[in-house]
């Protein structure tokens, strides 16, 4: 918003919408569809959660669905549409109902609602913090018989002896999210990073770094057309939906993929190889017997494998 504010003597909401609309930068419409359109997503999701709101849940779903299709997250795909189908089988009652039930408020106030996994989550810790570090499984059956019991105990106890369970009172190691985004803030005003009236526009990142690639300036049109063609195919199981590939975020990802596109079918399988003795016993069993398959089957079985990959990558991460 900032470049309209300090050209403008009397800024107005609607004259920023409008504004915006007549922008041609690629940089400056890449950031409007990310903050307006998705960041946006994301806040009606989390307030329909939090105040159990199935329409605001439902438009952000919604809105986010083409991501999945866009980039390398195959498990949202398929969720989002058996989700869909669900709810287009069902009796407009039922589906109601089930959007009603879907989140739960363990405390009873309005506000403070959770998805049923988020709540399955905390109560997995906190059986993971009542059994020894390397529990066996009957440690894990008396724990989940006694929950209730062992919560109330621990917390009679910490009662007798004083003792709160809180976070560490040690001085932050980072700056506080007011801090860090004001600092962003000065930075982007700094660099003109998203002025479209700026000289020298190039499509690059805010570090100058990585050129983008082409397609993120049609990123949503792009993903919009990827999850129509994947609900299609799925749904009519006529359309061939060919080998997928996500859309490039860099000029190098982009290059990547057209060189890639040139690969012989004895070239895929070879790249196929060399990563399989990477995946789990079980992963491997299903890219077994592959020299029969048709290129196009072989560029899909490659990308399942780097997802595949990737997400163990993630997993691990997160975990450590």
């Amino acid at each position: 918003m900032w470049p309209y504010i300090i050209s403008e003597e009397n800024p107005t909401v609607e004259g920023y919408l409008e504004w915006a609309e007549n922008q041609t930068d690629s940089i400056f419409r890449l950031k409007y569809e990310q903050i307006f359109l998705y960041l946006q997503a994301i806040i009606n999701f989390r307030t329909g959660v939090r105040f159990n709101r199935p329409s605001l849940r439902l438009a952000g779903r919604r809105t986010v669905a083409p991501i999945w299709s866009a980039r390398r997250h195959p498990i949202y795909r398929l969720i989002e549409l058996a989700d869909e189908e669900q709810r287009l089988r069902l009796r407009p009652e039922i589906d109601k109902l089930i959007q009603e039930r879907i989140v739960t408020s363990r405390s009873k106030l309005s506000d403070q609602h959770q998805g049923h996994d988020a709540i399955l989550e905390e109560i997995n810790k906190t059986l993971k913090s009542l059994v020894p570090s390397i529990p066996s499984q009957r440690h894990w059956d008396i724990a989940a018989r006694n929950y209730t019991k062992f919560l109330k105990l621990r917390t009679n106890l910490f009662n007798v002896i004083g003792y709160a369970e809180s976070e560490t009172r040690r001085p932050r190691m980072r700056p506080s999210f007011i801090a860090e985004s004001q600092r962003f803030r000065d930075r982007i005003r700094k660099t003109q990073f998203v002025n479209p009236n700026a000289d020298n526009r190039v499509f690059q990142d805010i570090s100058g770094e990585w050129m983008l690639s082409e397609e993120m300036k049609r990123f949503g049109e792009i993903a919009h057309t990827k999850r129509i063609d994947f609900i299609k195919a799925k749904l009519t199981k006529e359309t061939l939906l060919g080998f997928w590939q996500p859309i490039p975020i860099i000029r190098e990802e982009a290059d990547h993929q057209k060189t890639e596109s040139l690969l012989t079918k004895s070239q895929i399988l070879s790249i196929i190889n060399s990563l399989t003795p990477s995946l789990s016993d079980s992963e491997r069993f299903r890219f077994r017997g592959l020299s029969n398959k048709s290129r196009d089957d072989l560029v899909n079985s490659l990308q399942e494998i780097r997802n595949i990959l990737s997400e163990n990558s993630i997993s691990t991460n997160t975990n450590i």
